[in-house]
Parts: C-alpha cells; structure tokens; sequence
C-alpha cells in the first residue's frame, strides 16, 4: 500500500472576499492543482480535499488523489465559520487517515493551508480544541491572512505557523499560490523529512512571516451593505471603505450577489446612518444611483432618485410602499463580513 500526503486547503470565502480577490483563489487554486498534476511525486502521493467557510463550511472536494481533483467553483456567502471549517477538518482527518501500525506506516503528516482575511464569526475554541484531541501533532497547520483585517492573534493560536500576505490583488494572490504549489512538491518529493516549509521554501515578494503576531483590535475599516435591485429584484453589495479622518465611508464598486447568498443568513455590524456614505454606486443591474429602505421587511433596495413614482413595490418582500415609508434619512445594518 502506498503512503499518502493529506493536504488541506481551507479557503475563506466571506463576503470580504468577493469580486477579485475570490476570482484570483479560484484561478489559483486551479494551477495549484493543474500543476501538481504534472510533478510525478505529487501524483503519487499527494491526496487533496477543499473545504469553504463563510456563513456555513462545506466539503466541496472530499479528500481524492491529486489525478482526479477538479478545481472546484468558489461562490461568496455572508459569515466566517472557521470553527466549522476546522470540524469538518478534524472530521476528516479522523475517518480518512490511515493510522502507523506495527506493521506497516500509514499516510504522511497532513498539510493544512488555512487562508482568510478577516477573523471568525463563530466559536472556533472547541473546535481547535477537538482538533488537536484527535491525534497529537495531527497535522501542520499553516495560517495565511491576506489584507489588512486579519486577526492574526487568533489565527496563530490556530496555525502552527502564520504568514501575511499583503495584497489581496491578483499579484498578491497569484504569488501565494506559486508558494503553495512549490511546497506541496517539495513535500511530496520529501514527505518523510521533518521540513518547515517556511524556511526551505522562499517566500514570494508581498508575503511575510508572522513571528509576532499583533493584538487584534477589532475594528474593521470596511462595511458591506447588501441591496435589492428593484427591477430585476436580484441582491447585490456596495462595499464601503472608512475614511478615517473624515469619519465617513467611501466605495467605488457594487457587485452582484448569488442567488442564494441570503439563505444561510448575515451577521449584522453596528448600524450606521446613510449620512456617513459619501456616494452611493449604480445599481449593478440598472444603474439606478440610490436607494431607499424598506419599512416592513426592512431590506435595502436601489431607486431612481429622479422618479416621481407615487408607490413603490419593496423587491425583497414585495410590500406596495409610499415614498413616505422608503425615504427619508435612513439607518442602515451593514454586515460583520
């Protein structure tokens, strides 16, 4: 029987994560795997299993040879579940790995790559708690926050090992991955070597060793206001950026949301006043340059700010609404991310 090298990505895909930076991980992780695919050590032990954290975690590639993986389809829901990705993870690690014997050796030591940009929204305690019950020294487990809102005093209580990676572009993320795809070859050439792969494996420029992590202070510089479009009634986001100085928020994108992206539920952050958004972008899907609050389902929804409308039909409950009862100053419930 062969021995084989476990490797785990856990992939952050909150609604922080939407537009580019998720485009970029979904390519990444696609030449990870193509990649892998095509160094002879890999293909003979290298076994890969994704799992997603956003509002719930997801097994969306059950642990498989590295031959048969198919780069799976990343979509954004609200929340970050790290603790139920780090279950599913354990789960995992204990049904699937095949223990040492007295006679024989069993699988190589798992790698765990965990990459967020942000910090949980759930309990994610016991979760590591469970996870290192399973087995001593289970598995290495690296941590790599992207941007500039990680916890990192959270993650490294999680990852025996952190990085940072500044830039959630596509250089930033491109890079990543290119040291990614070089560590698991380098593993699977070497798997039975006690290697730190931080120290044998170059850093790619933009990417940094996290040996201090910082305290956490917990605020957060951008806000996430989720809107129905009152014609198609499809959801979309307008992600707000702080101005620190000037104490009000700033964005220049809206991009639309799945389908479903509601059907799990969002955490809400602190509300804040509309008076506080310097600018509202068009509607994604009509261009509309504003929007108005629902007063029953309390809901977002874009509108002309030119129409002479007398009634207005909320697109997310369907309540016929005078502008009395969808105008006005507004508070708004943005969500945690």
């Amino acid at each position: 029987m062969y021995r084989r090298l476990p490797v785990y990505l856990l992939l952050d895909t909150s609604e922080s994560m939407a537009g580019e930076p998720l485009d970029r991980v979904e390519a990444g992780v696609a030449t990870m795997v193509n990649s892998l695919k095509r160094n002879p050590y890999a293909l003979d032990t290298v076994h890969m299993c994704v799992i997603t954290f956003d509002a719930k975690a997801r097994v969306v590639t059950p642990l498989t040879d590295i031959g048969n993986v198919k780069p799976p389809i990343l979509s954004i829901k609200p929340g970050t579940s790290l603790g139920a990705a780090l279950d599913l993870l354990g789960q995992s690690i204990e049904k699937n790995l095949v223990k040492n014997t007295a006679e024989t050796k069993g699988d190589y030591k798992p790698l765990v790559f965990i990459l967020t940009d942000g910090q949980p929204t759930d309990d994610w305690t016991s979760a590591v708690s469970k996870l290192k019950n399973v087995t001593p020294h289970v598995a290495t487990i690296y941590g790599i926050g992207c941007g500039d809102e990680v916890d990192f005093e959270t993650l490294s209580k999680i990852a025996d090992v952190c990085f940072h990676v500044k830039d959630l572009n596509s250089d930033g993320i491109g890079k990543l991955f290119v040291w990614l795809t070089a560590s698991v070859q380098s593993n699977s050439k070497s798997p039975d070597q006690k290697v730190s792969l931080e120290k044998t494996i170059p850093l790619e420029k933009g990417m940094e060793l996290v040996e201090s992590p910082p305290a956490f202070s917990g605020q957060k510089s951008r806000l996430f206001i989720h809107i129905f479009c009152r014609n198609t009634k499809k959801p979309y986001m307008v992600i707000y950026r702080l101005i620190p100085e000037l104490g009000q928020y700033f964005s220049d994108q809206a991009l639309p949301l799945p389908d479903d992206f509601f059907s799990d539920g969002a955490k809400k952050s602190s509300p804040i006043n509309e008076e506080q958004l310097l600018n509202v972008p068009p509607c994604p899907f009509c261009q509309s340059e504003g929007f108005a609050k629902c007063g029953f389902c309390k809901n977002l929804f874009c509108v002309d700010s030119d129409s002479s409308d007398s009634v207005i039909t909320c697109p997310a409950c369907e309540t016929k609404l005078s502008p009395s009862e969808s105008g006005g100053s507004i508070n708004i419930d943005g969500s945690a991310g």
